[in-house]
């Protein structure tokens, strides 16, 4: 029984196929269809089972993978949504925190809130911070509110009471009250969806989380139609489980996703930093830096001894999402990115992306703006032979011109220089990306491997490590495929988090440990509902702690086992403090704000095909015609030289071939440019391991 997975991404939907009887793997890469993400989706799939010669009815697993939640976020396309909130606090979303988007513009401008004043809705009631009614939750008020939303014909609603953390009587009967005057509209309320403290990071999720949930439940529900459709689809049983990927880089339900879409935020990259870190422990590397590059963005993420940093706190444009999530530092370098002079007469590359649609201007549908993609084909890196995904031919004069128009003439450059400098300023954009992961968290990155993946990824790759003395890059097979496999290395997952603020002494041991042992059972029934076998079961707890005074906290584990591991919270804290930030105070009290419960449920691994053993010399039929490509220089001033390359066909390469650079290796899902100086090893799960020049 087939496992297959899809992710859609801005310009490009990927979908892989895998056979767990003969080991085959197919893989598929469509355009995205904004207008119908799930149209790409069904499309991209049913040629991964077309390879495979299988149908949907041999398919026993979906997992799905997807930006939609993001896209909708950022272009504002979410439900019409109100918030409701106690009297006196309605302009939370609006007051935030005394933070700057940009520190020294002094002409900056905040995103507006998602919900609009007027459906800002204050109600009398009130909690103390233990959780202790100070005064009765006001039903006429809500009354009053339910009347106006359904006026202003409000879509979804968000209900975030002061300390329903600690007590959720009150938002718990504000839902019932609502959902009987508003039976069709949508309510969400802070307790079901974040359980903790701080107002603002609270209330900005669960609004996020009303403002996607009615266009994810049309955005899934679509999709499931089509899949189980055997006339418009792909025909596979309605028994069959569908998970979806979410930001922890686990797998949920799709019950579990349409009550919290929120959790899909980062959904597609975090896809890519699991099967990433799954090949670089195929090859023997902890220690790596993630790069993912699509049409539209660059996502970098840390992964240390085999495990994906995460942070409690992300963001989506300038909104706080306090949800676990893997630590992805999205920048605006993608394939697609615009390149373009700013006011100052400085080049810029993106973040604007020219995405699927009109796409860029060597994709001959409209598009008539510079993009990465453009200087990569004018340097020869791409070829207009290249049939982007295996169907989408480049044109170069369309490239030639646009770069010409765009940024050679207005800078008084040749159009070859242009597109040279178009990538040095990407490559440098990037590389400031991986030192906010790295450096900027107390971490060299010369001491981490780069595994560079997505459509662009091996492209640039080695470039960027090269600025970074990174020594060594990991290109997974099929790179551009690889958020996608992510979805069939994923376990399952469940976070359980709860605020409680009480000092690190020894009286306060037995009062963790009972936190602990109680969110341990909440944890393990999860699974259980999941039907995850107790032997495939994993269940973390961790600590957030900080020391008394200070506003942000890290997150320590905790066995919660006895004494002892009581005792040694303290020096993990201490040793983690000094780590992330270069300093710790051993005699200074320390202070826990919350405990966390991680369920894991462990999901059987795909036995990927291993390649056939070859000599160091590629075989010919490995080998293509071999072309100029344009080595830009790092000089300033100089703009580099044209050399000859060596191509090659990665599908033929066997295991322990070895390619020197200058050199290019075309595939399906992506293209690899080594240097000169790069030599290239064929590893046997598939992956190139490349050691770079210094």
């Amino acid at each position: 029984m087939l496992r297959i997975a899809s992710d859609v991404g801005g310009t490009f939907t990927d979908s892989i196929a895998y056979d767990p009887v003969s080991r085959r793997l197919s893989v598929a890469k469509v355009s995205t269809t904004p207008q119908a993400r799930e149209i790409g989706t069904i499309d991209s799939l049913r040629r991964t089972l077309q390879q495979l010669g299988a149908t949907g009815s041999a398919v026993a697993y979906i997992g799905h993978g997807m930006t939609t939640a993001t896209n909708a976020v950022i272009q504002r396309r979410g439900a019409k949504t109100a918030f409701v909130t106690n009297h006196g606090f309605t302009d939370l979303l609006l007051i935030g925190r005394q933070d700057r988007p940009s520190l020294y513009d002094v002409e900056v401008v905040r995103a507006p809130p998602l919900v609009p004043r007027e459906l800002c809705y204050g109600i009398l009631g009130r909690l103390d911070a233990g959780g202790r009614e100070v005064e009765p939750l006001s039903h006429a008020d809500l009354e009053r509110a339910a009347a106006d939303m359904r006026r202003h014909g409000v879509e979804a609603v968000a209900v975030v009471f002061l300390h329903a953390y600690a007590n959720p009587v009150h938002e718990r009967a504000a839902k019932a009250v609502l959902r009987r005057l508003l039976p069709d509209v949508t309510i969400c309320i802070s307790s079901e969806v974040l359980s903790e403290f701080r107002e603002f990071e609270r209330t900005s999720t669960v609004v996020l989380n009303a403002y996607l949930t009615p266009l994810m439940a049309t955005y899934l529900g679509s999709l499931a139609r089509r899949l189980h459709d055997a006339d418009h689809g792909l025909g596979i049983g309605r028994d069959k489980a569908m998970m979806v990927m979410e930001a922890t880089g686990g797998l949920m339900t799709i019950a579990t996703a349409l009550a919290k879409p929120v959790h899909t935020i980062l959904s597609g990259p975090a896809g890519g930093v699991i099967a990433g870190a799954h090949f670089a422990r195929l090859v023997g590397a902890g220690n790596v830096i993630t790069m993912d590059i699509g049409g539209t963005s660059t996502d970098i993420s840390l992964v240390r001894n085999g495990e994906p940093e995460t942070t409690r706190l992300a963001k989506i444009g300038q909104m706080p999402i306090r949800l676990p999530t893997l630590d992805i530092h999205a920048i605006g370098a993608g394939g697609g990115s615009i390149a373009s002079i700013d006011d100052g007469g400085a080049l810029r590359v993106g973040p604007e992306s020219a995405e699927a649609l009109p796409g860029p201007a060597c994709y001959a549908r409209g598009g008539t703006r510079a993009t990465i993609c453009d200087a990569n084909l004018v340097l020869g890196r791409l070829s207009s032979a290249t049939r982007l995904g295996g169907s989408l031919r480049l044109d170069l004069g369309a490239a030639q011109q646009a770069i010409e128009r765009e940024i050679a003439a207005p800078l008084g450059l040749d159009v070859i220089a242009a597109a040279a400098g178009i990538l040095r300023v990407a490559h440098a954009n990037m590389v400031r990306g991986i030192r906010v992961v790295s450096i900027e968290h107390g971490h060299d990155p010369r001491e981490y491997a780069l595994v560079a993946f997505g459509g662009a990824g091996p492209m640039h790759g080695t470039a960027v490590a090269r600025e970074l003395h990174i020594g060594r890059v990991i290109i997974p097979p099929s790179p551009g495929i690889l958020c996608a496999f992510g979805q069939l290395v994923a376990d399952l997952r469940h976070d359980l988090i709860e605020t409680h603020i009480f000092s690190y002494t020894p009286s306060n041991a037995t009062r963790a440990q009972a936190i602990a042992r109680r969110l341990s059972d909440a944890a393990t029934e999860l699974l259980a509902r999941d039907q995850v076998p107790p032997d495939q079961r994993t269940i973390g707890i961790n600590v957030e702690a900080r020391y008394l005074g200070q506003s942000y906290e890290l997150q320590i584990a905790f066995d919660g086992g006895d004494a002892a591991a009581w005792s040694r919270l303290g020096r993990q804290f201490h040793a983690a403090h000094l780590q992330r930030f270069g300093h710790a105070d051993a005699e200074a009290p320390i202070e826990i704000v919350g405990l966390a419960a991680t369920a894991i449920g462990r999901v059987e691994r795909p036995a990927l095909p291993m390649l056939a053993s070859g000599t160091s010399t590629p075989d010919a039929q490995a080998r293509r015609d071999p072309r100029q490509i344009f080595i830009e220089a790092n000089t300033p001033g100089r703009s580099g030289q044209w050399t000859s390359a060596q191509v090659f066909e990665r599908s033929a390469l066997l295991a322990g071939n070895e390619i020197a650079g200058p050199a290019v290796i075309e595939e399906l899902s992506a293209t690899t440019v080594l240097y000169p100086g790069d030599l290239a090893r064929v590893d046997v799960s598939g992956a190139l391991i490349v050691e770079c020049a210094p």
